[in-house]
């Protein structure tokens, strides 16, 4: 075999086509398209990464909803709880005089402790004195500081809060106003607030004290309000009355320290809600029980006001 003849052969094969004209609009059109091509699916596949980022941003920012009584992130984002669990904080001890302990009723509420203690029981020394039990002169009714409305009022809303809960927080200062103002203050409708601290809070029976203390002296809606508009300052470290006494006069103030420190009876009515809310069957703060006609309906959550406002109506022309 000629390989010098195959190899010419072989040249000679590979020879373009003497029809064939280089066209370079053609190419330049083409690696234009290629180009374009590139960076489209560059620019997509951008967008896609960056809304993965965001949406996982906003999952660690959501908070949680409290609907635990033994769980520890109540209402906390998600970055903040697996910090939390990654470096835990360690457990402060209040002093014995700041809260009263009183018995929660055991085997009613979602997952019990063993024994029936109150959150003051656990964090206080055994050898603690229970404060001496007194009997208010003039206390008035349990409803009476803690309703708002018209006692005609064919509709109620029995709201379940925990003062530690930043949803319950979130409830008394964007739902509530307008509540209030919409259909509370126009004699529709009337609101009973009911107390349902959780066990995970180790504050939240001690604010409900110093309300009902407060509530005893007319100014039961002032401090509730406060309370849940300073959740995040006394919420770390228990300064319940250094943000309640900004609000009180100090002859009031010091009357309702008196109570909270002395008076075992400020705890009855919370005990009364927590009874209530086990028939209720309360899983969550806050919770919305609307109750007409009889009839008991209950709305988990922060609910928009404008469906709750459209059931609220539907409930009044009946």
């Amino acid at each position: 075999m000629n390989v010098d003849r195959w190899v010419e052969k072989q040249v000679a094969s590979l020879k373009a086509a003497r029809e064939w004209r280089p066209d370079a609009g053609r190419a330049l059109v083409q690696v234009r398209e290629r180009d374009r091509i590139y960076h489209a699916r560059r620019r997509r596949w951008m967008w896609i990464a960056a809304a993965a980022s965001v949406a996982s941003l906003s999952v660690l920012a959501i908070p949680g909803r409290c609907d635990s009584p033994t769980a520890n992130s109540c209402g906390q984002p998600l970055a903040r709880r697996l910090w939390n669990e990654v470096f835990p904080k360690r457990a402060e001890v209040r002093p014995a005089q700041e809260i009263a302990p009183v018995p929660v009723p055991a085997g009613r509420l979602p997952n019990p402790p063993a024994s029936p203690v109150t959150i003051a029981q656990s964090q206080q020394p055994a050898t603690t004195p229970r404060p001496t039990r007194k009997t208010p002169q003039t206390a008035p009714a349990a409803a009476h500081f803690k309703e708002i409305g018209s006692p005609d009022a064919t509709v109620t809303c029995e709201i379940y809060t925990d003062y530690e809960c930043p949803s319950c927080a979130m409830l008394y200062q964007q739902t509530m106003p307008i509540l209030m103002t919409e259909y509370v203050q126009t004699g529709k409708v009337k609101v009973l607030h009911r107390d349902f601290p959780l066990q995970q809070h180790p504050y939240a029976r001690l604010a409900a004290r110093y309300a009902n203390a407060a509530g005893r002296q007319g100014q039961y809606n002032l401090v509730v309000n406060t309370l849940f508009q300073t959740q995040n300052l006394w919420s770390v470290d228990g300064s319940i009355d250094k943000q309640v006494t900004q609000v009180l006069a100090p002859g009031v103030m010091q009357k309702v320290r008196d109570l909270v420190q002395n008076d075992a009876t400020l705890d009855d009515t919370v005990n009364a809600d927590v009874a209530m809310a086990v028939q209720d069957k309360i899983q969550q703060t806050p919770t919305i029980v609307v109750v007409s006609h009889g009839n008991r309906r209950a709305i988990a959550g922060v609910p928009d006001f404008s469906l709750l406002k459209a059931y609220l109506d539907q409930l009044l022309t009946k």
